[in-house]
């Protein structure tokens, strides 16, 4: 059972599935890892794996010399998110559509997980809550639903299982 965003989760630690991407996390020191697998054609891609980019064909992924690892789509060059395993406010950190200013956002905390308009105004804050099996905590869609709860899929289960 592990802790995060103050969610907890027993079995996987799947905090946020955001436009078909799992971030998983998991207890570290002194900071917690992330990982970020998205399947493709069948198979996993490890576009972060705990805290580490991870060389992909789908995405650009960069470091920077404080540790802030971004994501951008390796087509269109559009951000797609940044993991900062160092920050005291924001574990991970994404977008759906358009530039930065015109998408929401989605951010886990040490205290909770927040889903945000893009004007800034909040869509969903969860604290407090607890998922048991193979479930993941928030569902963010393309079209910027927000589902609670969601199953893991089997095949994106085993590749956790053997990760």
């Amino acid at each position: 059972m592990v802790r995060f965003g103050g969610n907890t989760f027993s079995d996987f630690s799947v905090p946020l599935v955001f436009e078909g991407r799992y971030f998983i996390m998991e207890p570290g020191s002194p900071n917690p890892l992330v990982t970020v697998v998205v399947e493709h054609g069948g198979e996993p891609v490890f576009e972060v794996l705990k805290n580490e980019p991870q060389q992909n064909p789908l995405t650009e992924v960069s470091r920077t010399p404080v540790g802030i690892v971004t994501v951008g789509d390796r087509e269109t060059g559009s951000f797609l998110y940044k993991v900062r395993p160092g920050s005291e406010t924001s574990v991970t950190f994404g977008r759906l559509g358009g530039s930065e200013s015109e998408s929401m956002s989605v951010r886990i905390t040490d205290r909770m997980v927040d889903v945000l308009n893009p004007d800034g105004s909040t869509m969903l804050t969860a604290q407090n809550n607890r998922f048991e099996g193979a479930m993941t905590g928030f569902l963010v869609a393309s079209d910027g639903s927000v589902g609670m709860g969601a199953q893991i899929p089997p095949q994106v289960r085993s590749w956790l299982q053997g990760a």
